[in-house]
């Protein structure tokens, strides 16, 4: 289900499947969004229709360490994003940014085309329509600049949700779900420092900058996603030890 790479190997499979055209929904997991999944049961169905999760956080590290698997990477959005525009520039690789707030997404591909050379991002729009024409129009406009990339920045499930109502409509090889990452790349909201990053406590950082936006998210939530780790594992090794009562 977690597709267990790094951050560079993410981004010349990402790449590759953009420059051979083939239609490729990519996603993210971390605890937030297993939350979600098991308390929204059509978003189970939605996560079907998508080809590649990558694991996000220190979440879903404990919660694969707990089934005896060790993550090669964090492959994160916000970490894979400066990767992906290199690869993409050097590739001929066109990127069109969609959501957030107006002005945000076209602020963060101004950011990364100043620090890549050579990067196509052939337009940007922001997270929010009007009405149903509004956003035909949106799509109309991603689909005739010829990116050969979208990220779609709504967050969790609104954005997951929408690339698989829409992606019937959408031109793009490759779409990306990636949450939050315009505001960091925009300036709007400053990144943790690379020491918390590299602990898996970027989580407290973002708290800290909006307690009350995220209180439930990481205070709650955390609580949540541990508690569902523990029981899969109760659970796993309880009908490990009947199984064994049964064969002996």
């Amino acid at each position: 289900y977690v597709t267990d790479t790094t951050l560079e190997g993410a981004g010349h499979w990402i790449i590759k499947q953009a420059q051979d055209k083939t239609s490729t929904n990519i996603g993210f997991i971390n605890a937030h969004f297993v939350n979600l999944v098991h308390e929204q049961p059509d978003l189970s169905e939605t996560t079907k229709q998508f080809d590649c999760f990558y694991a996000d956080g220190i979440g879903v590290k404990i919660a694969a360490r707990a089934e005896g698997v060790a993550l090669t990477e964090n492959v994160n959005g916000t970490d894979l994003f400066p990767i992906l525009c290199k690869q993409a520039a050097a590739g001929n690789v066109g990127l069109f940014l969609l959501g957030g707030e107006t002005g945000i997404a076209a602020a963060a591909a101004s950011n990364m085309k100043t620090k890549t050379p050579g990067l196509t991002v052939s337009g940007t729009a922001s997270g929010h329509f009007a009405d149903g024409q509004d956003e035909q129009r949106t799509i109309e406009q991603i689909n005739a600049r010829g990116a050969d990339i979208l990220l779609v920045g709504m967050g969790m499930p609104i954005q997951e949700q929408w690339i698989i109502r829409n992606r019937h409509r959408l031109a793009p090889s490759v779409i990306i779900a990636v949450g939050g990452l315009f505001d960091f790349y925009s300036g709007r909201i400053q990144r943790a420092p690379k020491v918390l990053r590299d602990n898996g406590l970027e989580w407290a950082w973002r708290l800290a900058m909006e307690p009350r936006r995220l209180f439930n998210r990481y205070v709650i939530g955390n609580v949540k996603f541990l508690a569902r780790v523990a029981a899969h594992r109760i659970s796993r090794a309880t009908s490990a030890h009947q199984t064994q009562s049964v064969s002996q």
